[in-house]
């Protein structure tokens, strides 16, 4: 694959020596105890040399073809980078209460914008952990190419993908300089529709040759029971 191609990797990643941390495979998810049901499970849609996935693994990638599999061991380097001590700081406790956070250790935070991890609660203050939670770990991954778009049709459903999990009954209407997408009803009823929509229109404005994007809903009056 070269950069700018769009593509569709499926993957397990495991931290080395240890259990898998995530998949884009419903079964191993189920299986490891990771599973979400929040979570939509197929291949990722990705545009090589975008950083959309982290260094080592865009590195693997290049280079790959259509339904070529690899197994690669990633050092922290290139996925999420050595833990630094300077992100391990005390909080107050008053903090939390403000918030109305109740710490524990293990849970996930965010703290002034910032995801984070607490790591112990004691005496009025909380150890809080800022380093990513694989920072430091060398990874394996297992990954595959599933798929690679080429017409712009299918490189602007890769993208509605990337922003609203599937691109099923999403309509798209293509002439020259211009795009309209018609959003299905489960779609833009969802209260995350706004943000969803503002990045799928970043992409297409960076990815694809369009100056004009339009989105079309279609609301209908529901009959009486």
């Amino acid at each position: 694959m070269e950069k700018g191609s769009f593509i569709k990797i499926s993957y397990t990643g495991r931290v080395k020596d240890g259990k898998v941390f995530d998949t884009t495979n419903e079964e191993i998810a189920k299986k490891e105890n990771i599973y979400d049901e929040k979570r939509v499970y197929h291949p990722l849609p990705i545009v090589v040399g975008e950083k959309q996935v982290i260094e080592g693994l865009e590195e693997a990638i290049t280079g790959m073809k259509i339904n070529e599999s690899k197994r690669v061991e990633i050092p922290p380097e290139k996925a999420y980078g050595k833990r630094d001590p300077n992100l391990v700081r005390l909080v107050p406790m008053r903090i939390f209460k403000k918030q109305g956070i109740n710490p524990v250790p293990g849970i996930p935070i965010t703290l002034d914008g910032k995801l984070a991890r607490i790591q112990t609660v004691a005496g009025g203050r909380v150890m809080v952990d800022f380093n990513h939670e694989l920072a430091g770990k060398t990874l394996i991954f297992d990954i595959k190419i599933v798929d690679e778009a080429k017409t712009i049709e299918d490189k602007v459903k890769f993208l509605i993908e990337r922003s609203f999990n599937n691109s099923e009954n999403f309509e798209i209407k293509i002439s020259e300089k211009s795009l309209e997408v018609t959003i299905p009803e489960i779609a833009y009823k969802d209260r995350n529709i706004l943000p969803r929509k503002m990045s799928l229109s970043t992409d297409i404005f960076r990815y694809l040759d369009t100056e004009n994007l339009v989105f079309r809903e279609v609301w209908s009056r529901k009959g009486k029971d």
